[in-house]
């Protein structure tokens, strides 16, 4: 049988003050956190950086233009922020990943642009690259391996910037992009002389000298340049003509 005066002394107080054991959680988190900090600023230092992957510019450049230096914190660097000044600064720069690597290397991983097409612009003519930026301002001379651009205007160039299309002209740039892609990724930079955008739903471009493509409407690029391709092949050295890609499976070819 339970003692009556047990259970007077186990009654808790009402008006005494519980102590809340989730007081001190934010403030311990908070502590926690500052030690973390403190332990990541005072060892992981940036003490090596390594540029892989380029060729026209020396690690010295790409470092420089980064702005990351030995001795920053290898977890407070802004890594999109780096290689968007790499990509600005230097312009034969396609794309820039900023790695870390524990406790204190920083690797700077580039891809670089390479001269695809060239277009007009006044009285210069600039190279492109497959991503529509401009490169560098061009002799007439240098152009000769470069798909030569026309029907699209161009009124000004910047060097690391991308063409600015006239005015009801973007779906024409997006078409020049999906083209100049096309010839980049399949190796045909030097066999696609001149692309002309006059007609936006039929753009044409010259291949090896000796085919005119039409290539349609905008749909299907990467198809379409299988297509030629496929149908180029099984042609003989001596023929020459066009060739229509632009709708089905087929390719129409008239002979010159």
């Amino acid at each position: 049988m339970s003692n009556t005066n047990d259970y007077y002394r186990k009654r808790e107080d009402p008006y005494k003050p519980k102590l809340n054991r989730n007081v001190n959680r934010p403030l311990t988190f908070f502590l926690v956190i500052v030690a973390i900090i403190f332990i990541m600023s005072l060892f992981f230092k940036v003490s090596r950086i390594e540029v892989r992957g380029n060729s026209r510019y020396t690690a010295e450049e790409i470092i420089t233009a980064s702005g990351i230096e030995e001795g920053d914190n290898l977890f407070f660097i802004n890594g999109i922020a780096a290689g968007s000044r790499v990509a600005v600064k230097l312009p034969y720069v396609e794309t820039v990943q900023i790695n870390r690597g524990l406790p204190n290397l920083v690797i700077i991983e580039v891809v670089e642009s390479s001269a695809v097409g060239c277009v007009k612009v006044g009285d210069e003519l600039w190279s492109v690259s497959s991503s529509g930026k401009f490169l560098s301002s061009i002799s007439q001379a240098d152009s000769e391996h470069l798909a030569m651009i026309s029907g699209i205007t161009v009124t000004e160039a910047e060097v690391g910037e991308p063409i600015n299309a006239g005015e009801g002209e973007s779906a024409k740039l997006s078409y020049l992009i999906d083209i100049l892609y096309q010839i980049q990724a399949r190796g045909l930079v030097g066999k696609v002389t001149a692309i002309d955008l006059s007609d936006a739903a039929n753009p044409m471009f010259v291949y090896d000298g000796r085919f005119l493509v039409k290539l349609g409407a905008m749909d299907n690029t990467e198809y379409k340049f299988g297509k030629m391709l496929s149908a180029a092949s099984k042609l003989s050295a001596d023929d020459a003509g066009t060739m229509d890609v632009s709708t089905g499976d087929k390719v129409v070819f008239n002979p010159n």
